[in-house]
């Protein structure tokens, strides 16, 4: 660029020094220029002058065209980056919900063995909420296996039982906010989680009869 304004600034000067001979010599008549002369001249150097301002204009557009185009692909390259990145977020916190789901049923299985039915429960509760979490399709499943357990609960738990019931009621909560919820789990879910707070009272245990 500072070698385009250093073009304009010589050609205008010498032009400028063209013009300035011309007119002395035609003033001192040493010379045969006539007025025509001195106009056609005059009328070439501006022409220069002109093209090479213009010529510069064109290629200061392309300059900035070229710069846009450059800033424009960079902005998509930065917008595709944090798409893949949520994406990837994503796709490792579903993986991360079906790993502690499948976890939970896992412990549920072993505590139906050892026939703490309630702590099986709580354990199917908090796998219902993962699955639900990672949009699994076995959510309904899930529902199932605290409906059956319910019937086989015959002893108080093993481990604090309010301890239990304030985990299960912010899991409830998370799982009452949820589409899946809203869309098709709401009626079983409800009818199950009434079944079991019933239990827990005929154990002589505080329940929760009411959806919050």
């Amino acid at each position: 660029m500072k070698r385009i304004y250093l073009i304009i600034s010589m050609t205008a000067l010498i032009g400028v020094l063209i013009l300035s001979c011309l007119w002395i010599f035609g003033s001192l008549e040493a010379s045969v220029v006539t007025l025509d002369t001195f106009i056609g001249v005059s009328v070439a150097v501006l022409a220069i002058v002109f093209t090479v301002v213009i010529g510069f204009q064109i290629t200061n557009a392309i300059d900035i065209k070229d710069r846009m185009t450059e800033l424009e692909r960079k902005q998509n390259e930065m917008v595709d980056n944090e798409r893949r990145l949520a994406e990837n977020d994503k796709l490792h916190t579903k993986e991360s919900y079906n790993l502690q789901s499948g976890l939970c049923g896992q412990y549920a299985d072993l505590c139906i063995d050892r026939g703490n039915y309630i702590e099986a429960f709580f354990s199917f509760h908090s796998a219902l909420l993962y699955a639900i979490l990672a949009d699994q399709q076995n959510q309904i499943n899930r529902i199932m296996q605290m409906n059956n357990i319910i019937m086989l609960i015959n002893k108080p738990p093993v481990v604090s039982y309010e301890l239990m019931k304030s985990q299960l009621i912010l899991e409830s909560k998370k799982i009452r906010e949820t589409v899946s919820y809203r869309n098709c789990l709401s009626s079983a879910y409800e009818n199950t989680m009434t079944l079991f707070w019933t239990k827990m009272q005929q154990f002589g245990f505080t329940g929760e009869t009411t959806t919050e």
